[in-house]
């Protein structure tokens, strides 16, 4: 009963949180992504790398991915229109990636191409996609750069209904695995009762929006994009299940009593959010 009330409370909090960054301005979008990224990515490399790492190294390319997060959230808001500003921006981050692979002719790892590859990983499979939150969140999908935070909020939401969904119908009616091998729990009719809850939410939003004259999209775009965020979200949960049973461990970290780590939290935006990106590229 203490841990249901200690992971209730922790996640009112969490989303209070998350809710209020997204909403108050563009710069405390920044601050949650930062947090995200530096987070994540530290559970990430303790994970693969068991304790090799040194402090210096955990600042090293923690830093540079939070760099990387922030360049896409620079981008997203339009800062850097000159091609001059923008090489001087990017020149650091690459100077990273140079290092990475030249620390490796003095480092004498057993598999110094392996060793490079994973530190670079968390990179792509974190950092990246946490920044392309910043063009979801920006008119950065479209020619003019407006602060629209509703769509980015509107992602979260259609993913957390759709796992409170999943859940519910999963404990009440899964029989059949959705991915054994991966995650046993996981059912295919708590994934298709999670795609209905996240149907009706994209409808709540669009409702709401509608009412408020503030939508940018149809009905059926809405229903699209929460087929899309659903489909990745869910591959985005099964692959930190892969990643976390490869390693052997159960939660990629405690920095959130009763829910894990900031990996787990946000495993299914590692994947929803380039596949959000895309699909609202192409339909805005």
């Amino acid at each position: 009963m203490k841990s249901v009330i200690t992971r209730g409370i922790t996640g009112v909090f969490f989303i209070v949180f998350v809710v209020w960054a997204i909403m108050y301005n563009p710069i405390s979008l920044w601050a949650l992504l930062a947090i995200i990224t530096g987070v994540s990515l530290y559970e990430f490399y303790k994970i693969l790398f068991k304790g090799e790492f040194t402090t210096l190294q955990y600042l090293m390319h923690i830093s540079a991915g939070i760099y990387l997060t922030t360049i896409l959230w620079l981008e997203a808001t339009m800062v850097m229109e000159a091609s001059e500003s923008r090489a001087v921006t990017y020149a650091p981050y690459l100077l990273y990636i140079m290092i990475v692979f030249i620390t490796e002719l003095y480092a004498k790892h057993e598999e110094p191409f392996t060793y490079a590859a994973k530190s670079l990983a968390g990179h792509l499979y974190i950092a990246l996609p946490v920044g392309l939150l910043s063009f979801i969140a920006f008119g950065g999908l479209s020619i003019l750069s407006i602060y629209m935070p509703v769509m980015l909020l509107a992602l979260l939401v259609i993913i957390w209904v759709y796992d409170t969904g999943a859940f519910v119908t999963g404990m009440t009616f899964g029989k059949h695995r959705l991915f054994e091998r991966i995650s046993p729990k996981k059912s295919w009719e708590g994934f298709w009762g999670g795609v209905a809850f996240a149907l009706l939410a994209a409808w709540g939003i669009y409702s709401i929006l509608e009412n408020y004259g503030i939508n940018s999209m149809e009905l059926y775009k809405w229903l699209g994009f929460a087929l899309v965020v659903v489909v990745s979200a869910t591959m985005g949960d099964l692959t930190e299940s892969l990643l976390k049973r490869t390693y052997g461990v159960k939660d990629s970290g405690k920095i959130l009593p009763g829910h894990g780590g900031m990996m787990d939290r946000f495993d299914s935006v590692f994947m929803a959010a380039p596949a959000a990106y895309i699909y609202l590229s192409l339909v805005l």
